[in-house]
């Protein structure tokens, strides 16, 4: 079998690692583990995204974080290397509006959205927030509205997965493979195509099975890697 795509996991622990590899293999994807500090999230993404350039064009790739602040860093280091920012589509429960320099709280040393809106100088007319499925038909709306473009997503696990993230949100994943069939549908119809992206807040602790868990999430993102027709 011909592994196409990347999967990957940022982090220690066996049910991260576990559940990163199991979704690999549903996804046919290469499976990659770094061992990493979290004491700087931003720039532990951007060394990530310098490392994935020269074969992101190439094939999608997907990281598994707990820190929300690494998306900053990813999408900070592809802008830095393009010199153009990708769209950013942030699903997320409770948007992380909030951040804490304690090393006794690292899930959200650094507010990624602050961080690339005020420091990277990220055009808010390129980041599409989502924190509730019953919003999607708003999200649909803005992204009909937007020009063809490479679409980074961040998927934080609060987000229909509850049970395995750090702090739950209200969106459970039964209805979760509808809503990402029809949210790859509006992007491909509207010329957004799938760069890659991350999953992040994934709580090892409290993943229970990681291969179901993979099979879950796998089925959600069939429909953006299809589309690509490189998956």
């Amino acid at each position: 079998m011909r592994k196409r795509g990347f999967v990957i996991a940022l982090g220690r622990g066996k049910p991260l690692l576990q559940f990163a590899f199991a979704l690999s293999q549903r996804i046919e994807a290469r499976f990659v583990s770094w061992e990493v500090s979290w004491d700087a999230p931003f720039l532990v993404g951007k060394r990530v995204a310098t490392s994935l350039i020269p074969r992101v064009f190439a094939h999608p790739f997907l990281c598994i974080a707990e820190d929300h602040a690494f998306t900053g860093g990813v999408v900070a280091g592809l802008r830095r290397i393009w010199s153009f920012f990708p769209y950013l589509c942030v699903l997320d429960a409770h948007l992380d509006l909030f951040s804490s320099a304690s090393l006794s709280f690292p899930i959200h040393r650094g507010n990624f959205l602050a961080y690339l809106l005020e420091r990277e100088k990220f055009p808010e007319d390129r980041l599409l927030v989502c924190s509730d499925v019953a919003s999607l038909g708003t999200l649909e709306e803005r992204i009909a509205a937007l020009s063809p473009g490479l679409l980074y997503l961040s998927w934080d696990m609060d987000f229909g997965f509850p049970e395995v993230a750090h702090f739950p949100g209200k969106a459970v994943h039964g209805c979760l493979e509808d809503f990402f069939a029809r949210l790859a549908l509006c992007c491909r119809k509207n010329g957004l195509r799938f760069l890659g992206g991350d999953l992040v807040e994934l709580n090892p602790r409290k993943v229970k099975d990681p291969y179901e868990l993979a099979r879950q999430v796998s089925r959600c993102l069939v429909p953006f890697l299809a589309k690509e027709g490189c998956w």
